[in-house]
C-alpha cells in the first residue's frame, strides 16, 4: 500500500486579495522553499517577483537576518506562532518599523503543509510609542522640576525631581494651586499673578520664582510657564518647568567675591574700588564737593614678613585690614591695593581737616600692637592723601597722586602722613622721566665702572679698586651716581643694574690679573635691595662667569642696611663668607649700629666715612669718630680704611690714628678701566 502524499498548497483562490492587501505576505513550503510572494513582498526584499518565488528562505532574507528568520520558520512548521518587531532598511522607502508574524500554513483537514511571513509597517505608530517613551522617562528622569496644571490652574502632575527638589510628594500637592508654594507675608514673594496675567497675552513666561520648601528654606528657581491649548484653541492646561538656583547663586556670590574681593582680607580689590571711585566722582561733580583717597603703605613690612615667615605676615595683613575697617565708616571703602598697601576712599569730604583727623586715627590703630600668634607686633603706616578734585579729576591720576604723598610720608621719616601737592608732583614727573631714561640705559648698555685705587698706608701699595658706577647719557654725558642712584634704588632698578656691576667688575678684574697689572681684589658697593634677593646666587654666577677666586671680591654694605633685619644680615654674609669673598661696611658710623650685633658679622673691614674725614683736622668731633672707628676695628680685629682723603695732612692724621687704608683725590679720582693701567705705571714711579 502506497504512502500518502503530502498536502500541497494551493494559492490559487487567494492570490488576487493577498496581493492587494498592504501587508508583505510570504509563503513556504516544508523544504522552506518560497512558493508564494505578494507585491507588497517583494519590495520589502527589495526584489522582483521572479526572484523571489521558488528561492529557499536563506536566500531571501539579507544575511544578518537570514538565520533568525529560518528559525522563526522552522518554528512554524513545528505549530508554533512567533512575533517580533524590528527595524529594517526598506529598498525606495527608507527605514521603517515592521511587525513581523512567523505561522504555520494549515491544510483544510488541518495538517501543517508549509509556513507563512507577513510584516506589517507599523512606524507611525512605533514613532508615536517611542516619542510618549521618551516624554516619560524625561518627565520621569529630568533634574527639572515639572509640574502640569489644568485649565483651572491648579497641579494635575508632579515629577519625582519636583519632590526632590521641594521635599513635597505629589499627593501634598495635588489640585493645590502653586502659588501655595511660594513665601507668604513677603512683599512680593508670589509671582503668580503677574505670571497669569502674562500668560492672557502670551503662550509662555519666564522668570525668577522663589519657593519654600518642605523644610522651610526658601529655593530661588529660574521657571518657565507655557499655556497648552487644544484643537479647540481652548486652554487645557499649563507645564511649568524649574531649576534650582540655590548653587548657581552661591557660585555667582563665591565668583563676585573671587573678581571684587581680596582673597586674604576680605577687603574690596582695585576692581571694586575702581568702581566706588567713579561713583564717588560722578556724585562729587553732580554737588560740587570734593572727595579723598588715602594712601596707605605699612612701614617695613617686608622685615617682619621675611623674618616671621609668610603664614605670619598674611596674619598681620588680615589684622591690619580689619583695624582700617574699624577706623573707616560705613560710608568709606578700604581696599588691599598691593602687598602691603590700601587705599582708603573717603566719598564726601567737606574740608581737609577731616582727612587730617581720620589719618591721625588710621596711624593710632595701626601703632597699636596687633597680637599675630604668640607673638605682639608693632607695626605703622605711611599715608598719603589727594582730594577731587584738586588734586586730580581722573581715577588713575588721583591714586598715582596719593602714592605721591605716601612717598613724601615715607622720607618724612614714616609714621604719619602727607597731602598732595604741586610741588610734589613736579618731582614726580622728574622721578618718572628719570626712570624712564635708566630703564632705557640699561636696555643701550649705557653704564660703565669707574675704579678708584685703594691705598696701604704704611706701604703705599695699591692693595685694592673700588668699582664705582657712572652712566654715560647721550644728551646729558657723563651722569654721578648721586643723581641716578636713589632712583635706581627707589624702583628696584638698582637690582639688575647692581648685578651688571658685579659681573663687570669680576670680569675686569680678572682681565687685570690675566695681563699681569694687578692682583688685588675689587670693591662692589652692594643695595640694600641686592642684599636682599639673591645676593649669594647673583655672587656666585658672576664669579664663575668671570672665572674669578672669590677672594678677589670685596662687598661694601652700609650698616643700615644690615641693621634692617639683623638675623637675616648675619646669614647673607655667613654664606658669602663661606665662599670666601671679602665683606665690609660703608659708610661705617652715619647709621645706628649695635656694636652687640657688629661683633656678629663676620665683617673683614669697616669703611671711615668721607663726612668724618674732610673736616678731621678742624672738628674735634670728627676727629674722635674717626679714633673711635679706628679703635673699634682694632678691637674687632679689623682693618679700617678712610675714604675721601684729599690733602698730605689729611693722610698723615689718620696713619697717626692706626688707619690702615685710605682712597680719595690725594692718590686719585675714580678714573676709566682703561686709564688704571697708566695710573698702576705711574704710581709705582712716584707713590705719596
Amino acid at each position: 500500500m502506497s504512502e500518502p502524499q503530502a498536502p500541497k498548497l494551493d494559492w490559487s483562490y487567494a492570490e488576487a486579495l493577498l496581493d492587494r492587501f498592504g501587508d508583505a505576505v510570504l509563503a513556504f513550503d516544508k523544504e522552506l522553499v518560497c512558493r508564494f510572494a505578494n507585491t507588497a513582498a517583494a519590495e520589502m526584499l527589495g526584489r522582483q517577483m521572479q526572484d523571489v518565488l521558488e528561492q529557499h528562505a536563506m536566500q531571501l532574507y539579507p544575511s544578518e537576518h537570514a538565520d533568525k528568520f529560518n528559525k522563526a520558520l522552522e518554528a512554524a512548521l513545528g505549530g508554533q506562532v512567533t512575533r517580533n518587531r524590528g527595524w529594517r532598511d526598506i529598498p525606495s522607502q527608507g527605514r521603517r518599523c515592521l511587525d513581523f508574524r512567523f505561522e504555520p500554513c494549515l491544510t483544510a483537514d488541518g495538517h501543517i503543509a508549509g509556513a507563512m511571513h507577513s510584516a506589517r509597517d507599523i512606524t507611525e505608530m512605533a514613532e508615536v510609542e517611542e516619542r510618549a517613551r521618551l516624554s516619560v522617562m524625561m518627565f520621569e528622569h529630568t533634574t527639572e522640576g515639572l509640574m502640569i496644571l489644568g485649565a483651572d490652574k491648579r497641579i494635575r502632575l508632579v515629577n519625582p525631581a519636583f519632590s526632590d527638589l521641594t521635599g513635597f510628594s505629589a499627593s501634598d500637592v495635588l489640585n493645590e494651586q502653586p502659588e501655595h508654594l511660594t513665601p507668604s507675608g513677603q512683599d512680593e514673594a508670589n509671582p503668580y499673578p503677574d505670571i497669569w496675567h502674562a500668560l492672557e497675552y502670551d503662550n509662555a513666561w519666564q522668570g525668577e520664582v522663589i519657593y519654600r520648601r518642605r523644610d522651610g528654606r526658601l529655593m530661588p528657581t529660574w521657571q518657565t510657564v507655557v499655556r497648552v491649548r487644544d484643537a479647540a484653541g481652548e486652554v487645557e492646561h499649563y507645564l511649568a518647568i524649574f531649576t534650582d538656583l540655590t548653587e548657581r547663586q552661591r557660585f555667582e556670590q563665591q565668583l563676585e567675591r573671587l573678581v571684587y574681593y581680596d582673597v586674604l582680607t576680605s577687603l574690596p580689590n582695585r576692581a571694586l574700588l575702581s568702581d566706588r571711585i567713579a561713583q564717588a566722582m560722578s556724585r562729587a561733580e553732580r554737588m560740587s564737593s570734593h572727595m579723598a583717597l588715602l594712601f596707605i603703605d605699612l612701614d617695613r613690612f617686608k622685615a617682619i614678613n621675611d623674618t616671621l615667615g609668610n603664614h605670619q605676615g598674611d596674619q598681620l595683613l588680615r589684622a591690619v585690614a580689619q583695624r582700617l575697617r574699624d577706623v573707616a565708616n560705613i560710608e568709606m571703602t578700604v581696599c588691599r591695593y598691593g602687598a602691603d598697601q590700601f587705599l582708603l576712599l573717603y566719598p564726601e569730604l567737606d574740608t581737609p581737616d577731616q582727612a587730617s583727623t581720620l589719618c591721625g586715627r588710621l596711624l593710632l590703630a595701626l601703632a597699636s600692637p596687633h597680637l599675630v600668634g604668640s607673638q605682639s607686633l608693632t607695626i605703622t603706616g605711611s599715608i598719603g592723601v589727594a582730594v577731587y578734585p584738586d588734586d586730580g579729576i581722573e581715577r588713575e591720576t588721583l591714586i598715582q597722586h596719593a602714592e605721591t604723598a605716601m612717598q613724601a610720608a615715607k622720607k618724612a621719616g614714616r609714621n604719619t602722613f602727607r597731602f598732595f601737592t604741586q610741588d610734589m608732583n613736579q618731582r614726580s614727573a622728574e622721578f618718572l622721566l628719570l626712570d624712564n631714561h635708566l630703564r632705557q640705559a640699561l636696555v643701550n648698555q649705557e653704564f660703565l665702572l669707574y675704579y678708584q685705587p685703594q691705598i696701604d698706608i704704611k706701604t703705599r701699595e695699591v692693595i685694592g679698586m673700588e668699582a664705582l658706577m657712572r652712566w654715560r647719557h647721550p644728551d646729558l654725558g657723563l651722569v654721578p651716581p648721586n643723581r641716578f642712584i636713589p632712583a635706581a634704588e627707589e624702583t628696584g632698578l638698582i637690582v639688575p643694574m647692581g648685578e651688571w656691576v658685579l659681573h663687570e667688575a669680576c670680569r675686569q678684574n680678572k682681565a687685570w690679573q690675566r695681563a699681569g697689572l694687578l692682583h688685588a681684589p675689587v670693591a662692589v658697593n652692594v643695595s640694600a635691595r641686592q642684599f636682599a634677593e639673591r645676593l649669594e646666587d647673583v655672587t656666585t654666577k658672576a664669579l664663575q662667569d668671570a672665572g674669578l677666586a672669590p677672594e678677589w671680591l670685596e662687598l661694601e654694605v652700609t650698616e643700615s642696611t644690615l641693621m634692617d633685619d639683623v638675623n637675616e644680615a648675619i646669614l647673607t654674609l655667613g654664606a658669602l663668607k663661606r665662599m670666601g669673598v671679602r665683606l665690609s661696611i660703608d659708610d661705617f658710623g652715619t647709621g645706628y649700629s649695635s656694636l652687640n650685633y657688629l661683633k656678629r658679622f663676620p665683617l673683614d673691614k669697616l669703611k671711615v666715612d668721607r663726612s668724618f674725614v674732610i673736616d678731621i683736622l678742624d672738628d674735634p668731633d670728627d676727629a674722635a669718630i674717626a679714633g673711635a672707628v679706628v679703635s673699634l676695628a682694632k678691637n674687632l680685629r679689623l682693618k679700617v680704611i678712610a675714604e675721601g682723603v684729599e690733602t698730605a695732612e689729611q693722610l698723615d692724621f689718620l696713619e697717626q690714628l692706626g688707619c690702615d687704608e685710605m682712597q680719595g683725590f690725594l692718590v686719585a679720582p675714580p678714573i676709566p678701566a682703561d686709564k688704571v693701567p697708566e695710573f698702576l705705571a705711574q704710581w709705582r714711579k712716584k707713590p705719596v
